[in-house]
């Protein structure tokens, strides 16, 4: 990797060098985009130091991300969160990059995150940390960030340096347009970067690059025009770099983060990218892997019914005589094409027939593209239509998923199919009662899933069973609902926590 890098790098000093001769007698012409990118590099340090930029580490970061999906209503406005204690560490040397911070919305939810992105030998693998658990691997697609960026590959994609030294290597003869940037004059013109054409916005007064878009594909929006501002820059160890970002997806708020320390080349901050020795057993594993991979377990909890436990995101599996069903698909694609795999080598000659979303918050439906990929007929509430549809027929190019490619090659795609109040899945003696449950205080309105042969309940977010979870107006509202539809749960499965008796819940509430 370092040699490959190291090459790339004398080839850019090469490109910059023949730029520089020509300078002279083209300083009359209208500026190109390579002119630009030059001048660029040389107001932030020069060449020299910029390409000696092998790992950028920016810390004690604070501001807001929004497009989280986490509002109540899926046709209400995504309330920001607060990003705070942000750091962002870049190996771009070695292709490795780190995610943390901790993420607090409005709503009283706090969660410390760290998403890495690393490397087993010469296999990129993932490591997720949340709160205080053990890290799980997985493979490098797999990662969930609610962070600045949605996954660490595309911080390690989207970085001023590597926009820089892209920049230097854009077509020679095209000149940059006349544009504005939030009510300034800049120049604008366009690089490839790697397999993409990315736009960047060059500062005519400081010559330094203040913006750069391109399409972002994002799990649930989609491709998205995105743009990203820089600003604040400092000199750090002689080169000028920007301490703030700002983010804009769709032409909507994204991101805002502000740095108070950024440092270069700091060997020490390198140590995030170890594997711990309790799972490099697991990152073998996954680096050995040819597909996507994310934690998952399937274990038999009642006749023909099965939890899905993932890291921190569960679905629950229910066999039927000629098909399965599945109750959510969450986190991420590159857990439901593992729970995909896994059903296809458990259940052979079953598909999966049949999805059913509990809502449409973006952690407990990331992986619904994925089961559609499969054949599925998506199930939702009516009042989810919208969301569910936009999701499904969203591009995904960029890279392209599952979904995108069967849709071009026709193959699977699914469908979708939205109910009122209750729909019933039935065959043979199996069947699963899906309740829409009306005025959640999480997400109005909520599906639960009863399968009657097992007096089993699975919901999400709403309580956690086997967690010790006391008493919250989402779990009393589920106790409510659970009474008023008469439901004879005896055995309460969680999206997020265990399995355990329904009777915890009942205990937990007390008489709501």
């Amino acid at each position: 990797m370092r040699p490959r890098r190291e090459e790339g790098l004398r080839c850019t000093v090469l490109v910059l060098a023949a730029v520089c001769a020509t300078s002279a007698i083209g300083c009359a012409e209208p500026p190109t985009t390579r002119r630009l990118a030059y001048d660029a590099i040389e107001a932030m340090g020069g060449s020299h130091r910029v390409q000696a930029v092998r790992s950028l580490v920016m810390k004690n970061g604070a501001g807001t991300r929004s497009r989280l999906g986490q509002s109540v209503r899926a046709s209400a406005v995504d309330p920001k969160a607060m990003l705070v204690d942000v750091t962002e560490t870049l190996d771009l040397a070695g292709g490795r990059a780190a995610l943390q911070y901790e993420i607090r919305t409005e709503a009283g939810f706090t969660q410390q995150r760290q998403e890495i992105l690393t490397r087993h030998g010469d296999r990129l693998v993932g490591l997720e940390r949340v709160g205080g658990r053990p890290a799980a691997v997985m493979s490098a697609d797999a990662l969930f960030s609610w962070g600045t960026q949605h996954t660490p590959a595309m911080a390690l994609r989207r970085n001023v340096i590597t926009v820089a030294l892209a920049a230097v290597a854009a077509d020679i003869s095209e000149v940059a347009e006349d544009r504005e940037l939030a009510g300034r004059p800049v120049k604008f013109g366009r690089a490839a970067l790697k397999d993409e054409t990315i736009g960047i916005y060059f500062d005519p007064e400081s010559h330094l690059i203040a913006a750069y878009e391109t399409t972002d594909t994002e799990p649930i929006l989609g491709d998205v025009p995105a743009r990203y501002v820089l600003d604040d820059y400092g000199k750090v160890d002689g080169v000028m770099l920007p301490h703030r970002i700002s983010i804009s997806k769709g032409g909507a708020h994204y991101a805002d983060v502000r740095f108070t320390s950024v440092s270069v080349n700091e060997a020490d901050a390198l140590a995030v990218f170890n594997i711990p020795t309790e799972a490099a057993g697991a990152a073998a594993e996954v680096a050995a892997g040819d597909s996507e991979y994310s934690p998952l377990t399937l274990t038999a909890i009642a006749d023909d019914v099965y939890f899905a436990q993932g890291y921190s995101h569960h679905s629950l599996v229910v066999a039927f005589p000629s098909y399965l069903a599945v109750i959510e698909a969450p986190y991420t694609q590159a857990q439901s094409r593992t729970l995909v795999k896994l059903l296809s080598s458990q259940f052979p000659g079953k598909p999966v027939r049949y999805l059913a979303v509990t809502h449409p918050h973006f952690d407990h439906m990331g992986g619904v593209r994925s089961v559609a990929a499969a054949g599925a007929t998506i199930l939702v509430a009516r009042q989810h239509e919208a969301a569910m549809r936009a999701l499904l027929t969203a591009r995904h190019t960029n890279p392209a998923d599952d979904l995108d490619r069967n849709r071009s090659s026709g193959g699977k795609t699914g469908n979708l199919q939205a109910y009122d109040n209750k729909t019933v899945i039935a065959e043979g003696r199996q069947s699963i009662e899906l309740h829409v449950v009306l005025g959640s205080p999480h997400a109005d309105p909520i599906v639960m899933a009863y399968v009657p042969s097992a007096h089993l309940l699975f919901q999400s977010d709403l309580f956690s069973p086997g967690t010790g979870e006391g008493a919250t107006p989402a779990a009393a509202q589920l106790l409510r609902a659970v009474r008023v539809l008469g439901l004879d749960v005896r055995t309460n499965a969680g999206g997020h926590g265990g399995v355990g008796p329904f009777d915890e819940l009942v205990q937990a509430v007390g008489t709501p």
